[in-house]
């Protein structure tokens, strides 16, 4: 029977802090730019030129009164 030794066991160097590491964080970076990117140009030319609704408390107090209502004679 092997004596059993309480003695650490040494560190294993994170892949994340290699070669490999590196070059996956600049690339999962540079996705994650290039999406915002994207999005902020899909905002500007698609989302943005949009036409508003007039919320001026005229055409809202328009929109909800009563048609006029015309009375036509048989």
């Amino acid at each position: 029977m092997a004596p059993i030794s309480n003695a650490p066991t040494p560190k294993a160097r994170s892949w994340f802090r290699g070669r490999g590491g590196r070059r996956f964080a600049w690339e999962f970076a540079l996705i994650i730019v290039i999406k915002l990117a994207l999005l902020t140009l899909l905002w500007v030319l698609v989302i943005r030129p949009l036409p508003r609704a007039d919320t001026s408390p005229a055409a809202i107090e328009q929109h909800f009164s009563a048609p006029a209502t015309t009375e036509s004679s048989p």
